[in-house]
């Protein structure tokens, strides 16, 4: 090694603070941010510790020339999607937030005939100039990996890890064979639940489900939390009964205007109540902006059958979060 393991492990103890510090920095912010692109994806990091480090520079070593430096995994990120369409959100994410030292889009990197395991990698570091980081100078010149995968991407990953399948020694052309069926039906999957998700959006005997997903990018971005899905598809196909089928229709095309003419007052809201929400729970749920956009133009509608399926308290406290009486 052209640096010794007492060197490595005595400038690690300087530089592991600062990762961990930069750790904790980066991981708040994605959590706190990444909702503005309708996205709630799992986030997670880590810090190597002094073992992984020494083995990496070793494992390296066999191949190239390579020393601590190099290593710029000492703080690894990692957000894994529902769909592959949200990893393009995260990529716009990124390019949005930090400065990108070095993008790798495997998927990009693979010819027509090649399966192998496909995310998003990149080496970043924090861009000062943006609120948030701007505090942060003594971490900029830190380089960090962020991972971008789906979770079948994921799942693959760390099966794959387990078979050890990328070991030097040569795999049997029957193994190998089992290795890439295996990898096409993971490939395959993504693919089929992004379909399948396109469709179902598009399909116009699912008003519900419709619904759901165009309210539950909003809970995220204005919420910034998950939420119950079986209880917004009790709600919903409730709730849609109460509206004539013209009424649905506005529903429909005037929602997502509805929401961006109230930005200002939805954020308002939801900022001034984050420590209630266990108070509120309907606050946390995709219908609330129905349930808005109805006090506000289908009134007696949701007004006059709310009582029948519902607790009437819950509608009175949402309606006076947005500033109207039930009477």
């Amino acid at each position: 090694m052209s640096e010794s393991i007492q060197e490595i492990s005595k400038t690690w103890q300087i530089d592991e603070p600062q990762f961990k510090a930069l750790g904790k920095l980066v991981y708040s912010f994605i959590k706190s941010n990444i909702t503005e692109f309708e996205i709630f994806p799992e986030i997670s990091y880590r810090t190597k510790d002094l073992l992984s480090i020494v083995k990496k520079i070793k494992k390296k070593l066999r191949e190239k020339p390579y020393s601590y430096s190099y290593l710029n995994d000492k703080l690894g990120v990692r957000i894994i999607c529902t769909f592959q369409e949200d990893l393009d959100k995260v990529d716009q994410f990124i390019k949005k937030y930090f400065l990108i030292k070095k993008a790798e889009y495997k998927r990009d990197k693979l010819d027509f005939d090649k399966l192998d395991y496909i995310s998003n990698h990149y080496d970043l570091t924090i861009n000062t100039d943006i609120k948030g980081f701007n505090k942060h100078v003594a971490l900029k010149n830190l380089v960090f990996e962020l991972q971008v995968r789906t979770l079948n991407q994921h799942v693959w990953s760390n099966t794959a890890h387990s078979l050890s399948y990328k070991q030097e020694a040569a795999i049997a052309p029957i193994l190998q064979r089992k290795i890439y069926r295996l990898l096409s039906l993971y490939e395959i999957a993504d693919d089929e639940f992004s379909m399948v998700n396109k469709a179902l959006l598009l399909y116009p005997d699912n008003e519900v489900y419709t619904l759901l997903r165009k309210l539950e990018n909003k809970i995220y971005k204005y919420a910034q939390v998950d939420y119950d899905r079986e209880t917004s598809l009790y709600t919903l196909r409730i709730l849609l009964n109460y509206f004539e089928e013209s009424e649905r229709k506005c529903i429909f095309t005037g929602l997502d205007e509805f929401i961006q003419t109230n930005e200002i007052k939805i954020r308002r809201i939801f900022n001034e109540n984050k420590i209630r929400y266990f108070e509120i729970p309907l606050l946390t749920q995709p219908e609330v902006f129905l349930v808005w956009y109805a006090i506000d133009n289908l009134y007696y509608s949701i007004v006059d059958n709310w009582a029948n399926d519902f607790d009437i308290s819950e509608l009175e406290q949402i309606s006076i979060l947005w500033g109207k009486t039930i009477n």
